[in-house]
């Protein structure tokens, strides 16, 4: 009889926790690709303050200057537009994740409830 009531509070617990990891794995995969992101945003700065004192020492008039510039800030305007793009992707992915595991773990609440 002990056993028994063991059994089925260690499965009920069972049940509780796995919800809750696999949400885990979903909120920690999410951060880990926004700070890929953040960590890419920080070297496309890097890379334009490079460029721009490169681009500062090589001009030999003000009309090469603005052009490079010009140049310059186009391309890093795509690159961050490109990096917004994929911090909406994660976004919209995490949320479907979301969404998916609030539906999954709605189901076995229900079905255990009903058992229950």
């Amino acid at each position: 009889m002990k056993k028994e009531i063991f059994d089925e509070w260690l499965k009920l617990s069972k049940n509780a926790v796995e919800p809750m990891m696999r949400l885990n794995e979903i909120t920690v995969r999410a951060m880990e690709r926004v700070a890929r992101q953040q960590l890419d945003v920080a070297r496309d700065y890097l890379d334009l303050g490079t460029k721009q004192a490169t681009i500062m020492g090589a001009a030999e008039n003000p009309e090469d200057l603005l052009t490079e510039q010009g140049k310059l800030v186009s391309e890093f305007g795509e690159r961050l537009i490109n990096r917004a793009q994929e911090f909406a992707r994660i976004a919209t992915e995490t949320q479907q994740s979301v969404t998916e595991w609030a539906e999954e773990a709605a189901k076995k609440a229900t079905a255990g409830a009903k058992a229950g």
